[in-house]
């Protein structure tokens, strides 16, 4: 029986070592894998946020109206020149006005209006300027103290307010065509005047119309039928120029107070 038992030990450890060698022994737990292993949970897509009522229901926003037409859109402004208006009891008036060549400075055209009060007042790059028949009216002090020689106002004009060339000492010649000189002192103070032509229209010669200026020599029309206070006092008027018989006409003519030498003077 020994035998036995020595034959059972030596066939248990043969097994053993075979199974040790053709790895069947017992199996190692697995290893874990690394926390930086680890997969997440796929991530949801956001959400894209519904457009609001408001968002959906809003209409595009309207373009801007144009700006209304203004009263001197159309006016024929020249090369380099810039005119500022202004609506005055219904009538376009220019304001201001802006040249280049102060010698032969011509005036915007395409629709009637007036030369605003003061506007080219104390000008005295201002030496020439043409009047163009658009111009109704000319007002207050308009051309006061400015460097004009000479002025020519034709007869679309119908209406001169006061002091319009009051003290523009260069001013030699002027020439009124048709325009009643309703305002005062228009060519008060003009130190240069020599000789002024006033057409038929002008019915009336406004107080102190050319007093202290040097005024020596005027065209009178038939048509005037009034001189008054001062028009001609303290210049040096000594020629008339008349149509007709003079002396007669100064026998109907209503002359004012201080208008001597209007009434010494010679015709000529």
């Amino acid at each position: 029986m020994k035998w036995r038992t020595v034959l059972c030990t030596a066939l248990f450890l043969c097994g053993t070592v075979l199974l040790s060698a053709c790895g069947g022994g017992e199996m190692p737990a697995p290893a874990e894998p690394p926390a930086s292993s680890e997969v997440s949970a796929p991530s949801q897509p956001e959400e894209v946020p519904a457009p609001s009522e408001s968002a959906s229901s809003s209409e595009p926003e309207p373009l801007p109206k144009p700006e209304p037409p203004k009263p001197w859109d159309g006016m024929v402004v020249p090369e380099g020149c810039k005119a500022e208006w202004k609506i005055e009891q219904g009538k376009l008036v220019l304001v201001n006005y802006e040249f280049t060549n102060g010698t032969n400075v011509i005036l915007p055209t395409g629709k009637p209006y007036s030369i605003g009060a003061n506007c080219f007042m104390q000008n005295w790059k201002l030496t020439g300027i043409t009047i163009p028949g658009d111009v109704i009216e000319i007002q207050q002090s308009a051309f006061q103290e400015s460097g004009l020689k000479q002025i020519y106002i034709p007869a679309s004009v119908k209406e001169l307010k006061n002091d319009i060339f009051a003290d523009c000492y260069s001013l030699t010649t002027a020439t009124i065509e048709n325009t009643p000189m309703t305002g005062q002192r228009i060519f008060a103070r003009c130190k240069a005047l020599q000789s002024v032509q006033l057409g038929e229209g002008v019915i009336q010669i406004e107080e102190g119309a050319f007093e202290h200026s040097g005024l020596k020599e005027i065209t009178l029309p038939e048509t005037l039928t009034r001189v008054d206070d001062c028009a001609f006092s303290y210049c040096k008027l000594n020629t008339i120029i008349y149509p007709g018989d003079w002396e007669a006409k100064k026998s109907v003519l209503k002359i004012g107070e201080e208008n001597e030498l209007l009434k010494t003077a010679t015709q000529s």
